[in-house]
Protein backbone atom coordinates (compact mmCIF):
# COMPACT_ATOMS: atom_id res chain seq x y z
CA UNK A 1 0.00 0.00 0.00
CA UNK A 2 1.10 3.76 -0.77
CA UNK A 3 1.24 5.75 2.12
CA UNK A 4 -0.97 8.82 1.61
CA UNK A 5 -0.20 12.19 1.57
CA UNK A 6 -0.25 14.43 4.81
CA UNK A 7 -1.32 18.01 4.60
CA UNK A 8 0.57 19.67 6.84
CA UNK A 9 -1.54 21.88 9.38
CA UNK A 10 -2.56 22.16 12.72
CA UNK A 11 -4.85 19.08 14.29
CA UNK A 12 -7.60 20.26 15.60
CA UNK A 13 -8.82 17.24 17.60
CA UNK A 14 -6.42 17.24 20.95
CA UNK A 15 -6.76 13.44 21.26
CA UNK A 16 -5.52 12.83 17.45
CA UNK A 17 -2.71 15.82 18.41
CA UNK A 18 -1.82 14.23 21.55
CA UNK A 19 -1.16 10.20 19.55
CA UNK A 20 0.64 11.46 16.71
CA UNK A 21 2.93 13.68 18.70
CA UNK A 22 4.09 10.50 20.65
CA UNK A 23 4.18 8.17 17.11
CA UNK A 24 6.31 11.25 15.58
CA UNK A 25 8.44 11.95 18.47
CA UNK A 26 9.51 8.21 18.83
CA UNK A 27 10.13 7.85 15.11
CA UNK A 28 12.61 11.13 15.53
CA UNK A 29 14.33 9.79 18.22
CA UNK A 30 14.81 6.84 16.68
CA UNK A 31 15.84 8.40 12.95
CA UNK A 32 18.48 10.58 15.17
CA UNK A 33 19.72 7.59 17.02
CA UNK A 34 20.30 5.66 13.85
CA UNK A 35 22.09 8.83 12.35
CA UNK A 36 25.10 8.93 14.91
CA UNK A 37 25.17 5.49 15.00
CA UNK A 38 25.66 4.54 11.30
CA UNK A 39 27.38 7.97 10.67
CA UNK A 40 29.04 8.73 13.47
CA UNK A 41 27.19 11.83 13.90
CA UNK A 42 27.11 14.42 16.90
CA UNK A 43 23.80 14.75 17.82
CA UNK A 44 21.67 16.95 19.89
CA UNK A 45 18.33 16.95 20.10
CA UNK A 46 15.94 18.74 22.36
CA UNK A 47 11.66 18.32 22.07
CA UNK A 48 9.32 20.15 24.40
CA UNK A 49 6.04 18.93 23.94
CA UNK A 50 2.94 20.79 23.75
CA UNK A 51 2.86 20.86 27.49
CA UNK A 52 6.15 21.98 28.42
CA UNK A 53 7.61 18.19 28.81
CA UNK A 54 10.91 17.96 27.72
CA UNK A 55 12.58 15.34 25.54
CA UNK A 56 16.02 14.81 24.85
CA UNK A 57 18.85 13.58 22.49
CA UNK A 58 22.32 13.60 22.95
CA UNK A 59 25.31 11.77 21.39
CA UNK A 60 28.19 11.73 22.93
CA UNK A 61 26.64 14.38 25.24
CA UNK A 62 24.32 17.43 25.39
CA UNK A 63 27.11 19.34 26.58
CA UNK A 64 29.52 18.45 23.95
CA UNK A 65 26.55 19.31 21.73
CA UNK A 66 26.20 22.47 22.87
CA UNK A 67 29.56 23.73 23.28
CA UNK A 68 30.25 22.84 19.50
CA UNK A 69 26.96 24.48 18.96
CA UNK A 70 27.90 27.80 20.87
CA UNK A 71 31.60 27.99 19.33
CA UNK A 72 30.41 27.79 15.58
CA UNK A 73 27.48 30.20 15.93
CA UNK A 74 29.72 32.79 17.35
CA UNK A 75 31.48 32.59 14.32
CA UNK A 76 28.83 32.36 11.77
CA UNK A 77 27.12 34.89 14.47
CA UNK A 78 29.78 37.43 13.19
CA UNK A 79 29.71 36.81 9.97
CA UNK A 80 25.96 37.22 10.51
CA UNK A 81 26.56 40.36 11.93
CA UNK A 82 29.22 42.22 9.38
CA UNK A 83 26.85 41.26 6.70
CA UNK A 84 23.94 42.76 7.93
CA UNK A 85 26.19 45.84 8.92
CA UNK A 86 27.05 45.86 4.84
CA UNK A 87 23.34 45.72 3.94
CA UNK A 88 22.76 48.77 6.29
CA UNK A 89 25.33 50.56 4.58
CA UNK A 90 24.19 49.85 1.41
CA UNK A 91 20.66 50.85 2.19
CA UNK A 92 21.96 54.14 3.83
CA UNK A 93 23.99 54.78 0.49
CA UNK A 94 20.69 53.90 -1.54
CA UNK A 95 18.72 56.00 0.71
CA UNK A 96 21.16 58.96 0.27
CA UNK A 97 21.38 58.79 -2.88
CA UNK A 98 17.63 58.93 -3.53
CA UNK A 99 17.59 62.26 -1.66
CA UNK A 100 20.55 63.82 -3.20
CA UNK A 101 18.58 62.97 -6.69
CA UNK A 102 15.37 64.00 -5.23
CA UNK A 103 16.88 67.44 -3.86
CA UNK A 104 18.72 68.27 -7.00
CA UNK A 105 15.44 68.03 -9.07
CA UNK A 106 14.09 70.55 -6.13
CA UNK A 107 16.78 72.69 -6.48
CA UNK A 108 16.64 73.06 -10.47
CA UNK A 109 12.26 73.41 -9.84
CA UNK A 110 13.07 76.42 -7.69
CA UNK A 111 15.59 77.93 -10.11
CA UNK A 112 12.75 77.29 -13.00
CA UNK A 113 14.66 74.47 -14.97
CA UNK A 114 13.52 71.12 -16.00
CA UNK A 115 10.17 71.83 -15.64
CA UNK A 116 8.86 70.32 -18.57
CA UNK A 117 7.77 66.99 -16.72
CA UNK A 118 5.75 68.82 -14.09
CA UNK A 119 1.93 68.98 -13.96
CA UNK A 120 -0.22 72.39 -13.75
CA UNK A 121 -0.86 71.33 -10.19
CA UNK A 122 2.93 70.74 -9.54
CA UNK A 123 3.63 74.20 -10.92
CA UNK A 124 0.83 75.65 -8.79
CA UNK A 125 2.72 74.26 -5.98
CA UNK A 126 6.49 75.11 -6.93
CA UNK A 127 4.74 78.49 -7.57
CA UNK A 128 3.35 78.58 -3.83
CA UNK A 129 6.23 77.35 -2.30
CA UNK A 130 8.50 79.88 -4.14
CA UNK A 131 5.66 83.17 -3.43
CA UNK A 132 6.11 81.80 0.57
CA UNK A 133 10.12 81.40 0.67
CA UNK A 134 10.31 85.01 -1.23
CA UNK A 135 7.81 86.45 1.48
CA UNK A 136 10.11 84.82 4.08
CA UNK A 137 13.71 85.99 2.68
CA UNK A 138 12.07 89.54 2.22
CA UNK A 139 10.29 89.52 6.26
CA UNK A 140 14.06 88.77 7.25
CA UNK A 141 15.48 91.03 4.99
CA UNK A 142 13.38 93.81 6.48
CA UNK A 143 14.16 92.71 10.15
CA UNK A 144 17.84 92.58 9.12
CA UNK A 145 17.13 96.30 7.60
CA UNK A 146 15.81 97.61 11.02
CA UNK A 147 18.42 95.88 13.36
CA UNK A 148 21.10 97.40 11.27
CA UNK A 149 19.69 101.18 11.47
CA UNK A 150 18.99 100.34 15.15
CA UNK A 151 22.70 100.12 15.25
CA UNK A 152 23.90 103.03 13.45
CA UNK A 153 21.50 104.78 15.55
CA UNK A 154 22.93 103.90 18.46
CA UNK A 155 26.40 104.25 17.17
CA UNK A 156 25.64 107.46 16.31
CA UNK A 157 24.19 108.75 19.42
CA UNK A 158 27.11 107.28 21.15
CA UNK A 159 29.04 109.74 18.90
CA UNK A 160 26.96 112.30 19.76
CA UNK A 161 27.74 111.68 23.20
CA UNK A 162 31.30 111.42 23.07
CA UNK A 163 31.90 114.38 21.03
CA UNK A 164 30.31 116.64 23.33
CA UNK A 165 32.51 115.24 26.23
CA UNK A 166 35.16 116.25 24.04
CA UNK A 167 33.82 119.63 23.79
CA UNK A 168 33.16 120.15 27.58
CA UNK A 169 36.29 118.65 28.10
CA UNK A 170 37.93 121.01 25.40
CA UNK A 171 36.04 124.00 26.88
CA UNK A 172 37.03 123.33 30.34
CA UNK A 173 40.89 123.49 29.18
CA UNK A 174 40.39 126.67 27.43
CA UNK A 175 38.73 128.34 30.63
CA UNK A 176 41.97 127.26 32.55
CA UNK A 177 44.53 128.32 30.48
CA UNK A 178 42.33 131.85 30.17
CA UNK A 179 42.95 132.20 34.02
CA UNK A 180 46.12 131.17 34.08
CA UNK A 181 46.92 133.84 31.57
CA UNK A 182 45.44 136.29 33.73
CA UNK A 183 46.92 135.23 37.26
CA UNK A 184 50.55 135.19 34.74
CA UNK A 185 49.66 138.97 33.92
CA UNK A 186 48.80 140.12 36.48
CA UNK A 187 51.78 138.89 38.32
CA UNK A 188 53.79 140.47 35.41
CA UNK A 189 52.12 143.71 36.33
CA UNK A 190 52.77 143.20 39.74
CA UNK A 191 56.54 142.37 39.15
CA UNK A 192 56.81 145.44 36.68
CA UNK A 193 54.98 148.20 38.99
CA UNK A 194 57.37 146.49 41.61
CA UNK A 195 60.54 146.96 39.96
CA UNK A 196 59.26 150.74 38.43
CA UNK A 197 58.12 151.79 42.01
CA UNK A 198 62.55 150.28 43.00
CA UNK A 199 64.27 152.00 40.05
CA UNK A 200 62.48 155.37 40.87
CA UNK A 201 64.24 155.21 44.16
CA UNK A 202 67.13 154.32 42.89
CA UNK A 203 67.36 157.47 40.67
CA UNK A 204 66.49 160.04 43.10
CA UNK A 205 69.54 162.54 43.91
CA UNK A 206 71.34 161.57 47.57
CA UNK A 207 70.40 164.49 50.03
CA UNK A 208 73.43 166.15 51.87
CA UNK A 209 72.02 166.76 55.23
CA UNK A 210 73.09 169.12 57.32
CA UNK A 211 73.40 169.48 60.89
CA UNK A 212 72.62 173.34 62.28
Amino acid sequence: MVRGKVHLKKIENPVHRRVTFSKRKAGLLKKATELSVLCEAEIGLIIFSPTGKLFEYANPSMNRVMGKYEKNFSSIGDVIELSDHIEKLHLELENLLKRTTHLEKTYKHMIGEDLGLLTFKDLQRLEKKISLGTRKIHSRKKKMSLEHARSIKMKAKSLTLENANLFKKVEEGRCRACHLNIDIMEGVDNNWETDAATQQILHQPNLNLTLS
